[in-house]
């Protein structure tokens, strides 16, 4: 099964800290000479990252904001399609809800972190409702290639994520590692469900899949970079 291509060695066994971190992003005067130091002030204490690893953390969380913007609307453009089907409404309202909740923790780390949103934010909201349309349009299957497609890309995505996050060992980060392992895991349970909805029964399955992920991975490098 696809599972098997995102490692998953590194999900935390502690359970999600539902809390976010309470103190925005400072820098500390008395660090001024540490030319290549930032100082972040976080809810347990104050939180000294190299420059590296501080715009390393504003990446991630501005691309993960942009990204689950774009999943709450693909499942808003398919349930546009789809939600007809009582069953399929119920299945499409679940993962939308989880992917809400999941833009409320990057939306929170946003603040706390003091982190610029890409300025593709709005691109995001309106390429995901019409991604989900279209791909409904194309049929139920399609609509769970394109589920399986996206969340392949970012199961992978987070896991990188939290490989050079653990790589940091500051305990500080811990409530983020764990908003964003909490994120990937319900990421990896949509893409089964796709997979054992028919996904990869669609026409044409391999190129639509691969569009989209290829897709993802353009949209990933613009709101990095915008």
């Amino acid at each position: 099964m696809l599972r098997q291509c995102v490692c998953r060695k590194l999900r935390p066994k502690t359970p999600f800290a539902a809390r976010a971190l309470s103190s925005p992003a400072v820098h500390n005067p008395h660090l001024r000479e540490f030319k290549y130091r930032d100082t972040v002030r976080v809810k347990n204490g104050e939180l000294e990252l190299t420059k590296e690893e501080h715009a390393k953390i504003d990446r991630f969380i501005r691309i993960n904001q942009a990204g689950e913007t774009a999943a709450v609307t693909i499942y808003k453009g398919q349930m546009a399609v789809l939600g007809g089907n009582p069953h399929l409404k119920e299945l499409l309202t679940h993962m939308r809800d989880q992917e809400a909740v999941h833009l409320e923790i990057m939306d929170k780390h946003i603040v706390d972190f003091k982190v610029r949103p890409t300025l593709l934010q709005p691109v995001a909201a309106v390429g995901g409702y019409f991604l989900g349309v279209t791909s409904a349009l194309l049929g139920v299957k399609s609509a769970m290639t394109c589920t399986e497609a996206v969340e392949t890309r970012i199961g992978n995505h987070y896991n990188d994520q939290l490989r050079d996050l653990y790589a940091m060992k500051y305990s500080q980060l811990e409530e983020l590692k764990q908003s964003i392992a909490k994120c990937r895991d319900e990421e990896l349970e949509h893409l089964d469900t796709a997979v054992e909805h028919g996904s990869q029964l669609a026409p044409l399955y391999k190129l639509q899949f691969e569009l989209i992920k290829g897709g993802c991975g353009v949209a990933i490098w613009l709101c990095d970079r915008i």
